[in-house]
């Protein structure tokens, strides 16, 4: 897509652009990753114009818009960092870019730009897909399907786009020359618009849920979440409420009884799973960095994701998710590891530059790089806060209250349940909605979005640097170059 525009630089920083449009152009529509339904079939060349002209080809190209999500610039690596680390729960230490500690990044940021091109070489791929796979003589419900799936992650790619870049360019279908790609960007909202049609398009082919060998596919349930999360965005309380009501009236979903066991790699696509990234253990690919760079540089990890002084403050003393989430001198670490002369047994503040690490998704603690784990996206006690935002905006304040006390039931969570007494009115319910998603979601890269969107980032993330500017990244300026009808986001 955007990323055509490489070729066509001859002048500004020609190699540059030729190195970036490469790679993206040899990876769009090739082979995918197994995991389960991932099917490691890659064509024997760049697949062309007509590549998928039969069901097995159908299913090879989807599973090559999933396989984007695994990419380094995404959740192998540096998509986390940009939606997690501005929100100041964690600090990047040995890393790059740093400059997100601080909000010194700019236009020239080289990660922002692949992130930027991945996700819209995800784009492509669904576009593709979208397109070409109508023609194809196949089963007619699995040909919906594989559609409804493509307009899924094409409304994901697209969603993320939008929420950290604000206004972007729509391109809905395969580009017959890279000189179409060279238009002007469309408001937010247009976006959103975009994004919505797609969901709801795509939820009547998806089913509820799939057998084994599929698991990871999306489901009508992860589309009437996103849906429902894009509605919230444009504060479209009665629909966003609508779509979060359907996800939780299916009960296909539920709470996990053990904390722990929501982000743990041995309960993989467990209940409360609505979408996860999937990754897979195979020739170096699909591999994500998670494990390695949360946990300390003690035995293979690299500590270069800290938890901060600020997420450790931010959670009640008494609230077990505090203990769940982040490692503090002497909690349990791993007693069955040592390393040399270093007992692991008891996690130690000198192991990380802010004194803590982040402990959530690294049970079992293996130390190796990132290798097959999944990065749960959406899961079931997300829908049911964002649920209760959009109902007590409605002004439904008991609806929304039950689902909070729901979140803070768990079995190993179990804290007091909010009352009328002290959420009567629809601001102090508000006010403990935005506490329990902290408290929930930490490390989960959902802080940061939470902040713009409800407004608070300038109040809450003013002494990190953030100013109004950064609500939304600015474009890549490579782009900017290439596209005289490209115009750079406001005060960058």
């Amino acid at each position: 897509m955007l990323n055509h525009l490489y070729s066509l630089t001859q002048n500004i920083t020609k190699m540059k652009y030729l190195k970036i449009f490469s790679v993206v152009l040899i990876t769009i529509l090739s082979s995918s990753c197994d995991k389960d339904f991932l099917e490691k079939t890659p064509p024997d060349r760049l697949p062309e114009d007509g590549f998928i002209n039969s069901a097995d080809r159908a299913k090879t190209s989807l599973n090559a818009v999933y396989q984007q999500l695994q990419s380094s610039a995404l959740y192998a690596d540096y998509l986390p960092k940009f939606l997690g680390v501005p929100s100041g729960e964690t600090l990047l230490s040995n890393t790059s870019p740093l400059a997100l500690n601080n909000f010194s990044y700019d236009a020239s940021d080289t990660y922002m730009l692949n992130t930027y091109a991945d996700l819209y070489a995800g784009v492509r791929r669904a576009n593709k897909v979208i397109a070409e796979v109508p023609a194809v003589e196949m089963d007619a419900n699995l040909k919906a399907r594989y559609i409804a799936e493509a307009k899924f992650l094409r409304a994901f790619y697209y969603w993320t786009l939008a929420d950290m870049w604000g206004d972007v360019i729509i391109i809905s279908a395969p580009l017959k020359s890279p000189d179409e790609a060279l238009i002007a960007k469309s408001p937010q909202a247009d976006v959103f618009a975009f994004v919505i049609k797609d969901l709801k398009e795509a939820i009547p082919a998806l089913p509820p849920s799939y057998g084994p060998a599929d698991l990871g596919r999306a489901t009508s349930g992860a589309a009437n979440a996103l849906l429902g999360k894009t509605y919230l965005s444009v504060k479209n309380y009665p629909e966003a409420e609508k779509a979060f009501k359907t996800v939780i009236d299916s009960k296909q979903y539920g709470l996990m009884d053990v904390f722990d066991q929501v982000w743990n790699r041995n309960f993989e696509n467990n209940k409360e799973s609505i979408f996860e990234v999937q990754f897979a253990d195979i020739g170096g690919s699909g591999v994500n960095t998670r494990n390695q760079s949360h946990l300390p540089g003690v035995n293979g990890g690299t500590g270069s994701h800290a938890a901060t002084q600020r997420m450790v403050d931010a959670f009640p003393a008494n609230d077990p998710r505090l203990k769940y989430s982040i490692f503090r001198n002497g909690d349990v670490f791993a007693p069955s590891l040592t390393t040399g002369n270093l007992n692991l047994d008891t996690y130690k503040s000198i192991w990380s530059p802010t004194g803590y690490n982040i402990r959530k998704g690294m049970l079992p603690i293996l130390f190796v790089q990132g290798g097959g784990t999944n990065y749960p996206v959406i899961r079931y006690a997300d829908v049911l806060l964002m649920y209760a935002e959009a109902a007590n905006e409605n002004g439904k304040l008991d609806a929304a209250r039950d689902a909070v006390n729901l979140v803070r039931q768990r079995p190993s969570v179990n804290v007091p349940v909010l009352t009328a007494a002290t959420t009567g009115s629809k601001e102090t319910l508000f006010e403990a909605i935005v506490r329990e998603r902290l408290w929930e979601l930490a490390f989960e890269n959902h802080r940061f979005s939470d902040l713009r969107r409800w407004g608070r980032a300038e109040t809450e993330l003013k002494s990190l640097g953030y100013l109004p500017k950064h609500k939304f990244l600015p474009l890549p300026q490579l782009e900017i170059d290439v596209n005289p009808q490209l115009v750079q986001n406001k005060d960058w």
